[in-house]
């Protein structure tokens, strides 16, 4: 197989543990180039990155959007596929999805995500791939836009750009998304999948969801509150109601405590938004 005309760009930070398979799948599929963007990482990251790759940088702590950005700007072919490092890669996904998107009116199109098939989940682990397979996996064209495994044309991310505000830099992929479906431009899911290579424990579960809640309301300053899909009581109605009418009444827990969780992150997130206009009218009265 000829090389594809894709720069893989891989956002990376204290991975050693996927990375090295990672980048083994994305070798096999035989893009012209590699880019890892590093987030500053203490262990052996970058050491087994520059195994596969010179073109190996740096986003100094600036997080995930300056990455991505900082990726498609040292790219220099026609499509950039983002890649998380936790992600494997099935053989032939690159040239599955360079296909389709050439075939398609999408502005990107997303590998399926599924579990990989040598280890055995928690329960946590399970019901967010089931959760995935109801949501995102089956629909397409969609609005939601995933990176964990996406490809565009590069000249799309150059146009467009990632926000890199302190405010936004953690919702990139929402930000860019609701930009992008602004003009009309629709996203696909491919036929290709990949293996999504992430161990969760119930803690880390928490505390990601938690961080979520959070980041929604970084959204919601900037775009409003008519958002529906980042009002986390209302989404997790809607899925206790599908868990209940489709019969899958083993993934309420889940629910209810992804609900709950995100919630509370979005409560913390408003109490910090407060505390900083009040800070700031603070500082405004003073110099007055």
């Amino acid at each position: 197989m000829e090389s594809l005309p894709i720069s893989v760009i891989i956002i990376a930070r204290n991975a050693e543990s996927t990375i090295e398979e990672c980048l083994d799948s994305i070798q096999r599929n035989k893009p012209v180039e590699i880019i890892v963007v590093d987030g500053v990482s203490i262990d052996r990251t970058v050491a087994i990155a520059k195994r596969y790759t010179e073109r190996v940088y740096s986003d100094d702590g600036r997080a995930k959007a300056y990455a991505r950005q900082l990726g498609a700007e040292q790219a220099t072919q026609e499509y950039i596929a983002y890649v998380d490092s936790d992600i494997i890669l099935t053989d032939r996904a690159l040239a599955t999805m360079l296909a389709e998107l050439q075939s398609a009116d999408f502005i990107a199109i997303s590998a399926r995500q599924l579990l990989p098939i040598s280890k055995r989940p928690n329960y946590w682990e399970w019901a967010n791939y089931q959760h995935h397979q109801y949501g995102n996996n089956r629909r397409s064209p969609r609005d939601y836009l995933g990176l964990a495994a996406c490809l565009f044309r590069r000249e799309t991310i150059i146009k467009y750009g990632f926000d890199v505000s302190g405010r936004m830099r953690d919702v990139d992929d929402m930000d860019l998304a609701l930009r992008l479906g602004k003009d009309d431009y629709k996203f696909g899911i491919s036929t290709a999948s990949v293996y999504h290579n992430h161990r969760e424990d119930f803690k880390g579960f928490i505390r990601y969801r938690f961080f979520l809640g959070k980041v929604y309301v970084q959204y919601i300053r900037k775009w409003g509150p008519w958002h529906v899909g980042v009002w986390v009581p209302i989404v997790m109605l809607y899925w206790l109601g599908f868990c209940l009418v489709k019969g899958k009444l083993k993934l309420i827990p889940y629910f209810v405590v992804n609900g709950v969780v995100r919630t509370a992150g979005m409560a913390k997130g408003f109490a910090e938004l407060i505390i900083e206009h009040a800070r700031m009218k603070d500082g405004t009265d003073m110099e007055r």
